[in-house]
């Protein structure tokens, strides 16, 4: 209807327009995806390949695709909750009390939140470093296996006891409707 193809022609012979789509269409994919989840698209590797190589999902692909989905897996439940907030206040879920004084988006972090986290990462690396770099004897390296482990562990525990405290959720609530 646009006079893009001449009478006859098909859309599916047109590779070299096809590739062109694909690629914005991946690039488009990628673009909302970093806005909406903090991460590019999944399965672009797949968007981009088909018809052009051998249509399959390549092994980097399938390894990027675990890579953001664990990224965004941390983002979501540990650092996104502003990402919310901005959302419902911009789409009017969400509307300032110009009477109320405290700011509903403030909140103090006890200190846990940040010594918890890398008290258990040292203590991890410790740990591995222990397995690595043996000792003179092997009850000195499961000494020092075992007490890193335990920390980590520890702290992993704690960690997972409060898990609630640590998730970064919306502060912002939706009004009545």
């Amino acid at each position: 209807r646009l006079g893009v193809l001449h009478v006859g022609q098909r859309i599916e012979e047109q590779a070299d327009f096809e590739k062109i789509y694909k690629n914005a269409w991946a690039d488009n994919a990628n673009a909302c995806a970093k806005q909406y989840a903090g991460t590019g698209a999944l399965k672009t590797d797949y968007t981009r390949q088909v018809l052009f190589l051998t249509g399959k999902r390549t092994q980097w692909g399938l390894i990027m695709d675990g890579w953001n989905s664990l990224i965004r897996y941390y983002k979501n439940n540990f650092s996104d909750g502003f990402r919310q907030d901005a959302i419902d206040l911009f789409l009017g879920n969400y509307s300032v009390d110009e009477v109320e004084p405290a700011s509903p988006l403030h909140d103090k972090k006890d200190w846990k939140f940040l010594a918890l986290p890398i008290i258990m990462v040292v203590a991890f690396s410790m740990c591995i470093i222990c397995l690595l770099m043996a000792g003179d004897t092997w009850t000195e390296t499961l000494a020092y296996v075992l007490f890193w482990g335990s920390a980590s562990f520890g702290t992993f525990a704690i960690i997972l006891y409060n898990g609630k405290d640590f998730v970064d959720a919306p502060k912002l609530v939706q009004k009545e409707k």
